[in-house]
């Protein structure tokens, strides 16, 4: 993980990167395709990007760190962008929401300060708990991908792509 600049006046973005920056995920309950052919064809959202642009942006992900520098290079390729700062799993652990309570305590905090203010935009329901117990409030891109939710309602329609 870098560190990057942040501004004390907007939050720091904590992005998943399956499910919410990806728009094109395996169905839920298939086993998806080998990683190399998955990153080749892998969308992401741009209205998301465009959203998130102005902010400093981890993305926190469940996927192995073996592959940050592809993963990271194909977002930027396919966006234009590239988020500040990157947290993706150390060899050996499995489940989402741990591996990202890990990654918050050993590389988050300690960059950006575990008081600073973070927005997580998170896809799964476990990990989104996690962050609750944190007190770091999370949204989801909705199903549609044009919007933010807190599932209570909608919190911000994501800007048309330019």
């Amino acid at each position: 993980m870098k560190q990057g600049g942040t501004d004390s006046h907007r939050p720091i973005i904590l992005l998943d990167l399956n499910r919410t920056l990806v728009a094109n995920n395996s169905a839920r309950g298939t086993a998806p395709e080998r990683m190399e052919k998955r990153l080749a064809h892998e969308q992401y959202r741009q209205r998301l990007v465009e959203l998130v642009r102005p902010h400093t942006v981890v993305l926190m992900t469940a996927r192995p760190e073996k592959w940050m520098l592809r993963t990271l290079d194909r977002i930027e390729d396919q966006t234009g962008w590239r988020p500040q700062d990157a947290c993706f799993a150390p060899r050996g652990w499995w489940n989402a929401p741990a591996i990202k309570r890990h990654l918050l305590n050993k590389d988050v905090f300690p960059v950006h300060g575990e008081h600073t203010r973070h927005i997580a935009i998170e896809s799964n329901p476990q990990s989104r708990e996690m962050y609750a117990r944190h007190e770091i409030p999370c949204f989801w891109v909705t199903e549609e991908g044009t919007c933010l939710t807190d599932g209570m309602r909608t919190m911000k329609r994501l800007p048309h792509s330019p």
